[in-house]
């Protein structure tokens, strides 16, 4: 099983093998095929003329068979490599050529073309290769196919001539032995310094992919100029069984070119080279092409002579020709590559402005994101209103410069508006309107005015500049507005010049980003100002009396330790007045809990109307109450507490009937007593005992009075160490 297993792993890697050098494989088993059917057709036809008519013609299938190998690589290739198999092909036409004539002359007998002109047709390959050694090495732009097409005429024209000169001029003054001689002397010296071409080409090659060509041309003209040298002794020495058995030699430069053509990969950085684009790269370019032009000069003074100077001249304005269209195209194209690099420059300045228009943009909406984070996070740790329209004014200023603006609260009736906070010079201090006035309010929505014109305009705004109203929108209801408007374009200031379109754009897009900001900044506002309006409202649950609307004992207690501490650190009287309620239960009893609710509501308010703005009024607990007095001496404090009873007693609700006609009428009456630090006790503890003695006196005594607590030196120790029985002092109160 294993053994198995391992046969198919090394048939699969065989058939991988095949199939990367398949094609080569199969061209060089036809190759040898071939002359395997030259050598047999030797053997069985002889070297006569049927053997040789048979073996040259086994070379043109040579020949056709390494053209269609060229083709299928020019078929691959790309730009200027394209181009150089084509110029590959074009030798190997060449070298059909005169193989399919002497196939044709052996087969039939005949003699078509002599052996020198043979010769002279087969020394035509190296014009094609010559042509190749003058293609540039990259395809950026720099040279389009039209000039390269151009140069390559220039080429040929000069090719031309000099294969002319050389080859076909002597030709016509010599003998058909001296042609021959002469044809295999150029022929052998062609192939050499052609060879020596190549050498020197790739020493002065770059890229990578122009080395690889080069390197397969050089390669197939080694092979032919081996070939070329063998067969040339061979015919100076009149070798006739030799030179019939070397067809099989001829056939080597044809497998050669086959292989050279079919193994040939196309490189991907031969047309990704930078091209040269420094002084002496473009000087050789233009000396190469003087040269040709010179060479075309000195080679016509032959033509002249052999065929006159008609086709000499046809020659020169051939040349010129087209060496003025290249450099007319090349001129065309290095104008229309510095148009295109000016608009691209243009483009590019235009793209950086813009990019740098961004960049600022960006810049600038990260600064007003963290402004505005910043003015949240102080906003929301705000414990007052104070605080929070205290900050808005100085903050605002900073993120909206060249604005000014306002926040407006709706009163709890919901009929006025009222300026909290101002900046700028547009917006009065203390500014009242009612809510008709302000677009947002009516709306429920933010309002935008783009300036000028008074339609749509709310009338509590000045000037004339682009406006915004935001309304201050908290658990669904508008709790007030934030305007913003631009101070740029005040009554006073003269109208500025009708704006471009662009300014125009500039402009809106400025008020677009000022109106968004003012949304994000107002949902701030809102969210702040309704937490402390939920803080101070906990705050007053905490410490105020729902019913009476005093504060409760827990805020009593605070409030008289700490004026307590500053009363003694300061020397100063502090006054405690305690009140309760005569037969109160009696009074819920005869009239109600509602009633008693009323009345307790009603003596909470005329407490409120009597305590001065430093003193404080507190429910101590029930129909108990207690105010407390900084700053004020216990005669004075008496005084008010005897006024405080009289406007109780004087106290009657006309709404309130009793239950039962025989019960009395509704009326108040209360026993109050008062004590003061340090005139009635120095110890802070024992204050609010001394007050609620006297008031426990005053029950005693007959109710409706008021008892002044006597000293802590004139009572026995235990009156203020030891409190009374809190249930006895109860009912007593009661």
């Amino acid at each position: 099983m294993i053994t198995t297993v391992n046969s198919e792993q090394s048939s699969l890697v065989r058939l991988r093998h095949f199939s990367n050098h398949g094609p080569a494989a199969v061209v060089g088993l036809t190759f040898a095929a071939l002359m395997a059917g030259q050598i047999l057709g030797f053997l069985l036809l002889g070297t006569g003329r049927a053997g040789c008519g048979f073996a040259e013609s086994v070379l043109v299938l040579d020949s056709l068979l390494a053209l269609a190998c060229a083709g299928s690589a020019f078929r691959r290739a790309q730009g200027l490599a394209a181009l150089f198999w084509f110029l590959f092909a074009s030798v190997l036409v060449v070298l059909l050529i005169p193989t399919a004539f002497q196939a044709y002359d052996s087969l039939t007998g005949q003699t078509t073309l002599s052996d020198s002109t043979w010769r002279l047709l087969y020394c035509l390959y190296g014009a094609p290769i010559l042509m190749m050694l003058f293609l540039p090495e990259n395809y950026h732009g720099a040279q389009v196919k039209s000039e390269i097409i151009l140069a390559l005429v220039q080429i040929a024209i000069v090719v031309g001539l000099v294969y002319s000169t050389f080859f076909f001029l002597p030709a016509r003054n010599m003998l058909p032995a001296d042609a021959l001689l002469h044809n295999i002397t150029i022929s052998d010296a062609q192939s050499l310094l052609l060879l020596i071409a190549v050498v020197v080409r790739l020493q002065f090659a770059r890229v990578p992919g122009t080395r690889r060509l080069l390197l397969r041309l050089a390669l197939f003209l080694m092979v032919c100029a081996l070939a070329t040298f063998l067969g040339d002794w061979i015919d100076l020495h009149h070798y006739l069984t030799a030179s019939a058995w070397f067809n099989l030699g001829w056939a080597v430069p044809q497998a050669a070119a086959a292989l050279v053509a079919i193994t040939w990969v196309p490189a991907a950085d031969l047309e990704a080279a930078p091209p040269a684009t420094n002084f002496l790269g473009f000087l050789g370019t233009n000396f190469a092409l003087v040269s040709l032009l010179c060479c075309v000069g000195l080679l016509t003074d032959r033509w002249k002579a052999a065929y006159g100077s008609v086709l000499a001249d046809v020659a020169i304005a051939a040349s010129l020709l087209a060496f003025t269209l290249r450099l007319a195209l090349t001129q065309l194209h290095q104008q229309q590559e510095i148009v295109q690099r000016h608009a691209a420059q243009k483009r590019l300045n235009t793209s950086h402005q813009r990019i740098g228009g961004l960049l600022e943009v960006a810049r600038r909406q990260t600064a007003e994101i963290t402004q505005i984070s910043e003015l949240g996070s102080v906003l929301h740790a705000c414990s007052t209103r104070e605080e929070v329209f205290r900050l808005i004014p100085e903050r605002l200023r900073r993120l909206f410069p060249g604005f000014s603006g306002s926040v407006a609260l709706l009163s709890a009736s919901g009929n006025r508006v009222q300026s909290a906070a101002e900046w700028g010079m547009l917006f009065p201090a203390d500014q009242i309107f009612t809510p008709e006035e302000c677009w947002a309010l009516r709306r429920g929505h933010t309002h935008a005015q783009s300036g000028g014109g008074t339609n749509g305009r709310c009338t509590h705004l000045r000037g004339e500049g682009p406006s915004v109203c935001i309304p201050l929108i908290a658990n669904g209801e508008a709790i007030g507005i934030l305007a913003i408007q631009e101070d740029d374009r005040l009554h006073d200031h003269p109208p500025s010049p009708s704006p471009s379109e662009s300014d125009a754009d500039v402009d809106s897009d400025a008020f677009a980003r000022r109106r968004q900001l003012a949304t994000t900044v107002a949902e701030h506002i809102a969210l702040a100002v309704a937490n402390v309006n939920l803080k101070e409202a906990l705050r007053l649950q905490a410490i105020r009396d729902p019913l009476t609307g005093l504060y409760n004992r827990r805020y009593m207690q605070e409030f008289l330790e700490r004026e307590l501490h500053s009363a003694r650190r300061k020397r100063r009287p502090l006054s405690v007045i305690m009140l309760d309620l005569d037969h109160f239960k009696r009074y819920n009893d005869n009239f109600g809990h509602s009633a008693g609710d009323q009345a307790l509501a009603a003596v909470g308010e005329m407490l409120l109307r009597t305590v001065r703005a430093e003193d404080i009024a507190c429910r101590y607990g029930g129909e108990e109450f207690t105010l407390i007095l900084p700053e004020c001496p216990l005669s004075e404090a008496t005084v008010r507490a005897e006024e405080i009873r009289k406007r109780i007693k004087e106290y009657h609700s006309p709404q309130v009937q009793p239950k039962r006609p025989d019960r009395p009428a509704a009326n108040l009456s209360c026993s109050i007593g008062v004590a003061a630090f340090d005139e009635t006790t120095d110890r802070v503890d024992l204050l609010l005992k001394f007050a609620d003695d006297a008031l426990y006196q005053a029950k005693r005594a007959g109710r409706d009075r008021v008892v002044v607590a006597r000293p802590a030196a004139a009572l026995p120790e235990v009156n203020f160490t030891e409190s009374a029985p809190a249930a006895s002092a109860s009912a007593e109160k009661k």
